[in-house]
């Protein structure tokens, strides 16, 4: 271990649950960037747009563009958490988010309080 605190936070985060968090965090990322340069593959046409109007079609596929670079960027930040030695602390508050919601979504940046208080802004 090295004497830098940031370093030993690091290191013992991603050898207790670190790794696991760190494989599905970027086995999702790159799901997500594959779906993403599919789309933009030429004469790829989302599965629905048979039955749909041509601009209920392109509608669609923007819809599902964004979600989808919505989703990376929270993947994003969740791994530059797990490499700053902060993730699993709410990104707002800086407490800790129990462990059920990070099993369930490991990219939640916030705790419950926070995020609520975010869901009300907006």
């Amino acid at each position: 271990m090295s004497a830098t605190p940031n370093i030993r936070v690091i290191d013992n985060t991603l050898e207790r649950n670190g790794g696991l968090v760190w494989n599905r965090l970027r086995s999702e990322r790159e799901d997500i960037c594959e779906a993403l340069l599919k789309d933009w593959a030429p004469g790829h046409e989302a599965p629905a747009a048979g039955r749909m109007s041509n601009e209920a079609a392109m509608h669609a596929a923007d819809w599902h563009r964004e979600l989808l670079h919505a989703r990376l960027r929270k993947i994003d930040d969740a791994l530059d958490r797990l490499m700053a030695g902060s993730y699993g602390n709410c990104s707002s508050c800086g407490r800790w988010i129990e462990d059920t919601k990070l099993d369930f979504d490991p990219a939640i940046a916030f705790c419950i309080d926070c995020w609520q208080r975010v869901q009300i802004k907006h």
